[in-house]
């Protein structure tokens, strides 16, 4: 039987920590997070954070919808509250073991990374982060957070999408050692619906770029384990070669992470290269202070920060999805 090295006996204790911190804050009461039993594993967490902007003008963003002097009225106030409610979901999700890796999107920069570890409750859990500035028009950006003692990182990039008119977000890569092997993770925030037929042709553009640089990691290794994962703007499909999606054909606890109308999509996904497959499991996270009553159309919705220029003080529009992998060694 594989034994528990000492940094994840430390992990532990640090997750532990953060844990009773939170629970002394508020009640946690948790839907969707799978019992994992005995078995050695970590999670791996995609969330897209919706508009995480700071109060400070930056030139080269298009933030001026979330400055004080905004209709929106962005204060320091709401946005240091937002950052405490994403540390917040992220220490939910993990409960007594965070998660190893956590892939953010809709991320303005480098300062709310720093906000979100060292100001939220985050700060004891020894997490770093990992965020290259992109194109892309509205100032977003991908981002990792990760724990070095469960994802050693060897390496990590981002790769641009070129061949757009208007720019999105580049694709960010990192290497690490996970469970004693290496794991390859892409994170993507694909081109957004919005532009009807205009989008669909940039969200492809952006997949060839996926197909090929997964195609290129399984040349290398043909049992290479990818994870390719992010808010992808469409329904989940089976269209990249040598990778599963995950969600494709689920309900779990409802039909997606994102309602739009009354109408649930599961727009945040993610895809495992067949290595990979066996050995992991996926669900939706959400906890009834991530939700609210969708009043017009029944049911509940994800709270987000704003309901048009109303704020509401919500965490975000999505909800995060998480990837349980467990040791190939305990299967």
């Amino acid at each position: 039987m594989t034994s528990f090295p000492k940094n994840i006996l430390i992990h532990s204790l640090r997750s532990l920590i953060a844990v009773l911190a939170l629970l002394l804050m508020s009640g946690i009461d948790a839907f969707g997070q799978e019992q994992v039993g005995e078995s050695r594993y970590v999670s791996i967490v995609s969330y897209n954070v919706e508009n995480l902007f700071d109060t400070a003008h930056d030139t080269l963003k298009a933030d001026s919808a979330f400055l004080p002097e905004s209709t929106r009225h962005w204060t320091k106030d709401k946005y240091l509250r937002k950052v405490e409610s994403i540390a917040r979901v992220i220490v939910s999700i993990g409960g007594f073991q965070s998660p190893a890796v956590v892939g953010l999107c809709e991320v303005e920069n480098e300062t709310c990374l720093k906000d979100l570890l060292y100001r939220g409750g985050l700060k004891n859990l020894g997490y770093r982060y990992i965020q290259h500035e992109s194109n892309d028009t509205r100032g977003i950006d991908c981002a990792m957070l990760y724990d070095p003692l469960q994802f050693r990182l060897l390496e990590h990039r981002a790769w641009r999408i070129d061949g757009l008119a208007r720019p999105t977000r580049d694709l960010l890569y990192a290497k690490g050692i996970c469970l004693d092997d290496t794991l390859n993770i892409i994170l993507c925030h694909l081109p957004s619906q919005i532009l009807g037929r205009e989008a669909e042709e940039r969200r492809m553009v952006v997949e060839r770029v996926l197909q090929q640089k997964t195609d290129s990691l399984i040349a290398n290794n043909q049992d290479a384990r990818i994870i390719v994962m992010g808010d992808m703007n469409t329904s989940p499909r089976n269209n990249l070669s040598g990778l599963s999606n995950m969600m494709v054909g689920k309900k779990m606890n409802h039909e997606g992470t994102y309602r739009y109308k009354g109408e649930w999509s599961m727009l945040d996904q993610f895809y495992v290269s067949q290595a990979l497959l066996p050995f992991c499991d996926a669900h939706i996270f959400y906890a009834s202070w991530m939700i609210e009553t969708d009043e017009q159309y029944t049911g509940f919705r994800p709270k987000r920060t704003y309901r048009g220029m109303r704020y509401t003080g919500g965490v975000s529009d999505h909800l995060p999805i998480v990837l349980n992998i467990y040791d190939k060694e305990q299967q």
